[in-house]
């Protein structure tokens, strides 16, 4: 219940964000959706302004400029709109002007804030958003929209639906299962140690509709008592997942509630798992008087036909590696959804597909181990496991699942530190030393480097002609704000040629003959490059809104420009991963558990036939191991192959690779399952002492 109300929470909130900016979609789609609209005067807008002051430190400052053009003009909902040099900021840059006066933030868009961004317009309380006033004459010039009415949040198109949708489903599936499985899983543990009272109650005179009441009522009540505990613990996390951030923000908190609607949806939901589970998990006790006799039957060996779903999977990944479907991929891929849909029905292919053959692949690999083994203890292990697969299988497949999907997602997300080190590799500002900055712009100040040489946190400031190519910086110079050296040899009053605006180099030549320069750049070193801010606010004063600079940092130009949602789903992955870990662990300790106290009986007639408790003890090991580690290693296998596919045909730029932090998670999931089991088979010795079945 808590897992299905956080998972609502999230989505609900990633919704909401779309919601709250759906006002700036209008802007994006005015050019298809906004006709003239007679008796309204249109309202000018533009998104962003040219240059980049709409940065502090290394995050965007999300700017849109409105300028009504008369009383009829739309407005937003609560916020009329700013007249030129008016401004609004949101909740989180009010923070960060209040934190940072020195930095005199406001002044880059006006000269007066008249109030804050409501929550309804904010997509963030960590967004940093303004909504300004612009003057006619910006109104004029430039791509300015016109807007003639504002859609409703619900128009919207989420950046959450489609593809995404389709991934957060499949997750939400791959979390949901081990549950589900460990439902089933306790109710046969519970049902092993019932069945004899289900069967008193019948000699007494119960009818099985009512010992069928029964079940249902003990089940309902355990369920009832769950959802009441997840709520109330959903309520107690609530505050905790306000300080969750997605994509270097935090969420609305009232966006993170759940609706009665949805909480109803998801009562129902836990109901239908829970029953449907318990359903399952008893449907083979025996409530006759007479049925606890045959308890522990033999299962039928499970037939070829469990891989009716792993194959369709299977065939479609395999013709996606060949060259002809590698080629379909990408031609594909950026014009409709069809790629995406079958890479997905192929996930889902092979991973409920493995399920199902769980038990035909453990059933042969126990069949092929006791064909070739010498010992006792191995034989009697994989005959067991023969006999019962299905439920063997049924013990470990969490785990199964769980590495199946950590793989699948482990070697999609390994490619990032390479994606981060081409980033910078790629950007020719990172060759910058850091508390540099380089200040370009279409038309500076005639003698600009004088007035920044004034300002007091500017230790040294030099001229850089430019061009189409490039920035000639000397030698003297190039050294001091670069982190490239002139070759040996060379005269400090030496030029060279260095575009910024291409990937990093290793080394520079000298130039034989000066090239024409049609601008002035400027190479600024700062105190600290927490005066950044400063001098972006000083040169968007210096030149006013008609001209568009730029200010550069080496600090931040060293830092990778991926988005930030990137790694966090990564990290969402690694969470999701752990949890299911988690659940599917606990769940093979129940059913080994179960499995125990089931063959109670079995492991007291063979300790009484001269079998030691250290034997009996490798006897569970044996059948736990066999079909965790053999079909683990297939999960695994699958997954990597998978995610290699999805994200080559996916991504040109990601490159997924087997990192050592993958093969610690699947060595350390197994180990850990191991231990598991090694931890509960000391129950063993207890249950099968003579004292403790007398009354067998």
């Amino acid at each position: 219940m808590l897992m299905i109300l956080v998972f609502m929470a999230g989505v609900n909130a990633l919704q909401a964000q779309t919601q709250h900016a759906s006002w700036r979609y209008d802007l994006f789609t005015a050019d298809e959706n906004q006709k003239p609209i007679d008796g309204v005067a249109p309202l000018k807008a533009k998104i962003a302004t040219d240059g980049n002051f709409n940065k502090w430190q290394n995050e965007s400052i999300t700017t849109v400029s409105l300028r009504a053009g008369g009383v009829t003009s739309p407005q937003l909902s609560g916020l009329p709109t700013p007249k030129d040099g008016e401004y609004y900021v949101s909740r989180g840059l009010a923070k960060v002007m209040q934190d940072h006066p020195e930095d005199n933030i406001g002044s880059r868009f006006g000269s007066k804030q008249i109030g804050i961004i409501p929550e309804a317009l904010s997509t963030s309380p960590d967004a940093l958003e303004v909504i300004r006033g612009m003057s006619e004459q910006e109104a004029n010039s430039g791509r300015v929209a016109s807007i003639y009415k504002f859609s409703s949040s619900t128009e919207a198109v989420s950046r959450y639906s489609g593809s995404v949708g389709v991934i957060l489903i499949f997750g939400a599936s791959i979390l949901l299962f081990p549950i589900v499985m460990f439902i089933s899983i306790a109710t046969q543990l519970g049902s092993a140690q019932r069945e004899k009272r289900y069967a008193a109650l019948r000699l007494i005179g119960a009818t099985r509709k009512q010992v069928s009441r029964i079940i249902a009522v003990e089940s309902l009540s355990a369920v009832v008592v769950g959802i009441v505990v997840g709520s109330l613990a959903y309520i107690a996390v609530l505050p905790l997942m306000s300080q969750f951030e997605f994509g270097g923000v935090r969420f609305w908190q009232s966006d993170l509630t759940v609706q009665s609607s949805h909480y109803v949806l998801a009562v129902i939901v836990t109901l239908l798992f829970c029953l449907i589970a318990n359903w399952w998990g008893m449907r083979h006790v025996q409530v006759s008087p007479l049925g606890v006799a045959r308890s522990g039957k033999v299962s039928k060996r499970p037939r070829a036909w469990r891989l009716i779903l792993l194959a369709p999977g299977l065939v479609t990944f395999i013709w996606l590696s060949l060259p002809s479907g590698t080629d379909w991929l990408r031609d594909n891929a950026s014009d409709n959804a069809a790629p995406l849909l079958i890479l997905m029905v192929g996930i889902m292919s092979v991973m409920f597909g493995l399920l199902l053959a769980g038990p035909w692949l453990t059933s042969n690999i126990s069949r092929l181990a006791a064909r070739h083994t010498k010992s006792a203890i191995t034989l009697l292990a994989t005959k067991r496991i023969a006999m019962q697969s299905s439920r063997i299988f049924r013990s470990v497949s969490g785990v199964v699942l769980a590495l199946f999907a950590g793989s699948f997602y482990l070697t999609g997300v390994s490619g990032i530190a390479k994606l981060n080190t081409d980033a910078v590799a790629n950007n020719g500002y990172s060759g910058l030393r850091d508390a540099t900055a380089i200040v370009s712009g279409d038309v500076l100040p005639t003698a600009f480097d004088a007035k920044l040489r004034q300002q007091p946190y500017i230790s040294s400031v030099v001229a850089s002609g430019a061009n189409d190519k490039g920035n000639l910086i000397d030698c003297q110079n190039l050294t001091l704000y670069t982190r490239l050296a002139c070759p040996d040899g060379s005269k400090p009053s030496d030029e060279v040629l260095l575009n910024f605006d291409s990937p990093t180099v290793k080394g520079v030549e000298v130039l034989k003959s000066t090239p024409t320069t049609t601008s002035t750049s400027y190479l600024v070193k700062l105190d600290s490059n927490n005066d950044l801010d400063k001098l972006r606010t000083f040169v968007a004063s210096s030149i006013g809104d008609s001209t568009a600079a730029w200010v550069v940092s080496g600090t931040y130009a060293q830092i990778p420009i991926v988005n930030p949602i990137i790694p966090e789903l990564a990290n969402l992955a690694y969470v999701g991963m752990g949890v299911t870990l988690f659940v599917a662990i606990a769940s093979l300790i129940v059913s080994t558990i179960g499995g125990l106290l089931e063959r109670r009986r079995s492991f007291v007639t063979l300790r009484l036939g001269g079998m030691t408790v250290g034997q009996m003890k490798r006897t569970v090991m044996i059948e736990s191991l066999i079909p965790l580690v053999s079909v683990s290693l297939v999960a695994c296998g699958l997954g990597v192959w998978i995610g290699w596919v999805f994200i080559s045909a996916m991504s040109d730029s990601a490159e997924p690779t087997l990192t050592p932090l993958y093969f610690a998670i699947v060595i350390g999931s197994l180990a850990v399952a191991i231990v598991a089991i090694w931890l509960v088979v000391p129950m063993l010795e207890k249950i099968t002492q003579p004292e403790q079945n007398q009354t067998e």
